[in-house]
């Protein structure tokens, strides 16, 4: 991997452990604070509106400001907020939530104008696309695995400030690194408008029949992933599994250990991954039905565990040949673009989507929920088979 990578890489994994620890902080304060689940539920919300947003707007950042100078700002205004934030609780006995929240949704949204660009720059920094895409997926997982847990831990032994401190410190040093992140800028004509350049994006998704397989095909899978929400996996423990709540905690750290291991193997075989994309993800998709489907018909709490772990690793065995090919498949000064198209798809679909399965759920039961899920990936791999020549 090249040193501008490297540097990205870093970077980014200072970068997400500091937000991690920052969600998890915020929230427990707000609760600590407010006594409301209602409160405390507005920061995921606020957060997730917020990125949305940005997701929408960053064409047209990217179009005055080169992408590692997005990232390097965006991150340097963060650090600037937080540090804000952190004087407002050295000075203050307490910071009412409403303040609170106009700092998370300034964060948020600085923090999603860096998401799209982050997958963007990729192909600018990296000499292979695959063992760059899997070592940025392994590095995300673990911080999701190691940060909540560790954030919590950290909020409830040494408390709010010095935990803010310490998220301060990852966003300074994360804001450094970004610093020396070499020049990437995105052609845009002078010719094109604001509005011709939000459109963008939508427009070489509409017209590019393969970026219409990648959103079709996604579309299904983030269906099917909704089973995996805490509001609906809950009830195939609790009600199947006769477990308590917190196994289900366990599942996914046994999922993201799964997408760890997955990743070590696609980065010692990249290239074979990357010579074989469709059958990659064609076997990954009717694997995980089948997996789906096992849990259901063998509700076996110590089995569920193993098959999350399994699950994890088919879907990494998935997403990497599927970023590549979205890689190589746009001009790399258009890539920002259609990221940002998908984030905002995504970001519509899983919401509206989760809702759907959870009345789904409460009104037939958990397993039609399962089917549902394991017929959508088995609809997903036959659009995969049909268009397998566009991965070619």
């Amino acid at each position: 991997m090249s040193n501008s990578f490297i540097k990205l890489l870093v970077s980014q994994l200072f970068a997400n452990l500091a937000d991690i620890f920052f969600r998890v902080t915020i929230i427990a304060n707000i609760y600590i604070i407010s006594k409301s689940v209602i409160a405390t539920s507005l920061v995921p919300i606020l957060i997730g509106i917020s990125s949305f947003v940005a997701s929408l707007l960053v064409p047209l950042v990217t179009k005055r400001i080169a992408l590692n100078r997005v990232l390097s700002l965006s991150q340097f205004g963060k650090t600037i907020l937080l540090a804000i934030l952190v004087g407002m609780f050295t000075v203050m006995q307490s910071v009412a939530p409403l303040v609170t929240y106009l700092f998370v949704v300034a964060i948020s949204i600085l923090d999603g104008f860096a998401a799209p660009v982050s997958y963007a720059i990729v192909p600018r920094y990296a000499t292979d696309l695959g063992k760059a895409n899997s070592a940025l997926s392994m590095s995300g997982e673990a911080v999701q695995l190691v940060g909540w847990g560790l954030g919590g831990l950290l909020f409830a032994t040494i408390g709010l400030l010095p935990t803010t401190f310490i998220i301060l410190i990852l966003y300074i040093i994360s804001s450094f690194l970004m610093l020396f992140l070499p020049k990437a800028e995105v052609e845009v004509l002078e010719s094109e408008t604001n509005l011709e350049i939000l459109l963008k994006g939508w427009k070489l998704v509409a017209r590019d029949p393969r970026l219409r397989l990648f959103v079709s095909a996604n579309l299904f899978e983030i269906f099917s992933n909704t089973i995996w929400v805490s509001s609906i996996i809950l009830v195939f423990v609790t009600e199947l599994l006769n477990e308590t709540e917190s196994y289900w905690g366990y599942s996914n750290t046994a999922y993201s250990i799964g997408i760890i291991i997955s990743g070590l193997i696609a980065f010692r075989l990249s290239e074979k991954f990357l010579a074989s994309k469709w059958e990659s993800i064609l076997f990954s998709l009717i694997a995980m039905a089948i997996v789906t489907l096992t849990i259901l018909f063998f509700p076996n709490a110590q089995m569920f565990l193993v098959f999350s772990a399994l699950l994890g690793m088919l879907s990494q065995l998935k997403e990497v040949p599927e970023s590549v090919f979205l890689q190589e498949t746009v001009e790399e000064n258009n890539l920002v673009n259609v990221y940002s198209v998908l984030e905002v798809i995504s970001t519509l679909a899983f919401s509206v989507f989760v809702l759907l399965m959870s009345y789904i759920t409460e009104s037939f039961g958990i397993s039609i929920s399962f089917w549902l899920s394991a017929i959508c990936l088995m609809i997903e791999a036959i659009l995969i088979y049909i268009r397998r020549d566009y991965f070619k």
